[in-house]
């Protein structure tokens, strides 16, 4: 538990510069853990969104240290709504650290827009954008070959 409450610290400091409040908390209960993570917030949605965001990489990182999961872990681009490009910027940077010095990939969904404003501020080192073929001319067309 130590090691989990100390990465989620520390991930939250690096994202907010140590600005903002950050813990987790983890209360063993008789049937389940009751694990809160908190980031000073002011009820903002964004930093509510980075709260969710580190305390995933701790869970991704903790997992893999110990044999307990995959050497990937994957957001959706619904994980930065209403993220500031930014905020964005420095988590994907943090991502990057931590996933290349832990064996881990981060991989993660970002509409191009989005993508662009994060790589003027110049964090994104390890980039592999897949842009997607729409072709629903075809029986066989669809999205990713996929059909809806």
């Amino acid at each position: 538990m130590r090691e989990a409450i100390l990465m989620f610290t520390e991930f939250a400091r690096r994202l907010y510069s140590g600005e903002r409040d950050a813990y987790l908390l983890i209360n063993a209960g008789t049937h389940s853990l009751e694990i809160t993570p908190h980031v000073d917030s002011g009820d903002s949605l964004g930093i509510n969104r980075m709260v969710i965001f580190c305390l995933d990489l701790t869970a991704a990182v903790i997992c893999h240290r110990h044999g307990r999961g995959p050497d990937f872990l994957v957001h959706d681009s619904h994980r930065f709504d209403g993220v500031d490009e930014r905020q964005i910027a420095e988590a994907l940077k943090l991502a990057d650290e931590v996933c290349a010095r832990e064996g881990l990939q981060y991989i993660v969904t970002l509409n191009s827009d989005v993508l662009e404003q994060v790589r003027l501020l110049g964090s994104v080192r390890h980039v592999a954008p897949i842009k997607p073929k729409l072709d629903d001319r075809y029986e066989e067309g669809g999205l990713f070959g996929f059909r809806f």
